[in-house]
């Protein structure tokens, strides 16, 4: 049976709710007999960093948000004492606010609002290990994930900062035991590095989960709740398993999801109830499981959710605790970094956009030492840069990751084989700028230049991208993750951040968006030219020796060498701002 909820029904607000009940109706004669025993279980997922109220991805402005979510918990929690509240992972990676206080703010919160446990996402592991073993150390609820290993160690078994992690909790609320077990997605070698994991491989989550159940079960389980930080989907993928996890599963009663974003109240996998509680804290999440306290046997299982909406109000506590930093984010937040000139488009391969983040990168790769010959990246689905003034928060809504820039050696004719790859991705926007590459219906390349020269098939070209892609962005560049990981590619993840790499950038040009398209090259021209329509002078940044310079405003792209800017030798490449004739 599955419970389907409309957007009509999602923007009201309404819950779907789905209670089960014994053939013979167990439930009611318990109730009628006074053996009743409900206990209730409370669940957030994938709050990403957020406490005040933010938007659904559809638009619905002023809904969710950690303040209201604890609103509507203390409310449950006079009506319903004998409770767990626990929460399904990416706590607090997705806010500024949150960003600044190195994720502590929301484990706090959680500490102060009395949860239970957490279950390890996969945003939780986003700023390396330290700061999570930091996080994990400062939390009063238990870490539950048991499909991880470190060092040849199962979670469970681990030393140190990690020795919190467990693969289950028991709790006993109620008179009964309840036991929690929490897996993560094994998409995370797909998207993070292994610097970023600090150690941490993840196993099999089918193996892990039958593993606890017996260990639960064998100690005394009444009742089985699995927090997977793996959500719903029509058909399994490799980062959303729970079909399969769930297929023929015996001794799980609740499966509590996240991940992927998605506000679906109540479902059934098999013989399990399922619900997933949205993302941001859109919709808060709530478990009834009721016991015969006579038989002791659980008779009833019932799961919905709630959207928080201005029906709850921000919580005083949290507010209170979070005012502090969320005010001094704010402030930073609305920094002006940069005036743009003239909007700058997106939304395809090639555009100004993109050549702007990757000019960003490749100036401050340079700056930090690390000269690239190109970088391969798209925009996130950024539409447009308007014109006016771009803010630190305008920088967060481009790059809402935080990702870091990598660089690896790859030759021409692999270059050709990621590009030929990540065409297949219709959703990409990837390119490999400042590079010209053109591929036939059969994907064979008809032109292959990078600042008009040929590109040698054979010779290695020093290539940036970032971290997430290099894992292969989910599997779409699974190819490219095999070639950047070649002991021949001598592939480096730096210390720069996408988003701090393009405010780095934009501070230091002071103007984005002219006219002229800018280009960044490294290559030294050995025949003088003539371009047409040259747009900006480029040289080495010891401003000693001349390089390539050319515009993309020219559809032909001829070179010559130009002596050092006796004004700006120190910089990489001119914008409107730097502009010297």
């Amino acid at each position: 049976m599955n419970t389907i909820i409309s957007r009509r029904s999602f923007l009201a607000g309404s819950a779907a709710s789905l209670a089960l009940t014994g053939s013979f109706s167990p439930w009611s004669a318990a109730a009628e007999q006074g053996r009743a025993k409900t206990i209730s279980i409370f669940h957030t997922t994938d709050l990403h960093g957020h406490i005040r109220p933010t938007e659904t991805y559809d638009g619905l402005a002023g809904v969710g948000g950690l303040a209201r979510c604890a609103s509507c918990i203390r409310q449950w929690r006079k009506t319903l004492p004998d409770s767990l509240t626990v929460d399904i992972g990416d706590l607090y990676q997705g806010t500024p606010v949150s960003h600044s206080t190195d994720g502590r703010l929301m484990v706090d919160l959680l500490n102060r609002l009395a949860y239970d446990s957490w279950t390890l996402g996969n945003h939780d592991f986003d700023w390396g290990p330290e700061l999570l073993e930091a996080n994990m150390a400062a939390s009063t609820a238990a870490v539950l994930t048991g499909n991880l290993t470190r060092s040849g160690q199962a979670s469970g078994s681990f030393s140190g900062a990690w020795e919190k992690v467990r693969p289950w909790a028991m709790h006993e609320v109620g008179g009964f035991k309840i036991a929690i077990i929490g897996l993560v997605t094994p998409g995370l070698p797909y998207w993070l590095t292994p610097e970023t994991l600090g150690g941490a491989e993840v196993t099999d989550p089918a193996a892990a989960l039958a593993a606890s159940v017996k260990e639960a079960r064998g100690e005394g389980a009444e009742a089985v709740v699995v927090t997977g930080h793996m959500g719903w989907r029509f058909q399994d993928d490799y980062a959303n398993p729970v079909r399969e996890l769930l297929q023929e599963r015996e001794g799980v009663d609740i499966y509590l999801a996240g991940h992927s974003h998605q506000n679906q109240p109540a479902w059934m996998q098999g013989d399990v109830l399922c619900s997933q509680a949205s993302y941001y804290g859109i919709h808060c999440g709530r478990v009834d499981l009721t016991f015969d306290t006579a038989s002791r046997k659980l008779v009833e299982r019932r799961v919905f959710t709630v959207l928080m909406d201005d029906r709850f109000e921000a919580d005083p506590l949290v507010m209170q605790v979070a005012e502090p930093a969320m005010a001094a984010s704010d402030a930073e937040q609305a920094r002006t970094v940069c005036r743009v000139a003239a909007a700058v488009k997106g939304g395809k391969r090639g555009s100004p956009l993109i050549s702007l983040l990757c000019q960003a990168f490749a100036q401050v790769l340079a700056k930090q030492k690390t000269p690239v010959d190109g970088i391969f990246h798209g925009s996130f689905g950024t539409k447009e840069i308007p014109a006016g003034e771009l803010t630190v928060a305008d920088c967060w809504k481009i790059i809402p990751y935080e990702n870091l820039l990598v660089t690896a050696e790859l030759t021409g004719r692999q270059l050709v084989e990621v590009v030929r790859e990540d065409k297949k991705d219709r959703s990409s926007d990837r390119t490999l700028w400042p590079f010209e590459l053109t591929l036939d219906r059969g994907g064979t390349p008809t032109r292959f230049t990078l600042a008009g020269a040929p590109v040698d098939p054979d010779r290695r070209y020093t290539i940036a991208f970032n971290s997430y892609d290099g894992q292969s962005g989910g599997r779409r560049l699974m190819t490219f993750r095999e070639l950047a990981a070649s002991p021949e590619a001598k592939r480096s993840t730096t210390s720069i951040g996408t988003r701090e790499a393009l405010i780095d950038y934009c501070l230091d040009a002071g103007s984005i968006g002219s006219q002229t398209v800018e280009q960044v090259c490294r290559r030294r021209m050995r025949r003088p030219a003539t371009p047409k329509n040259l747009g900006f002078f480029g040289h080495r940044l010891s401003g000693k020796r001349p390089w390539l310079a050319f515009s993309t405003a020219s559809s032909t792209r001829k070179a010559r060498t130009l002596p050092p800017c006796p004004k700006h030798s120190g910089t990489l490449a001119y914008t409107d701002a730097h502009y010297c004739s």
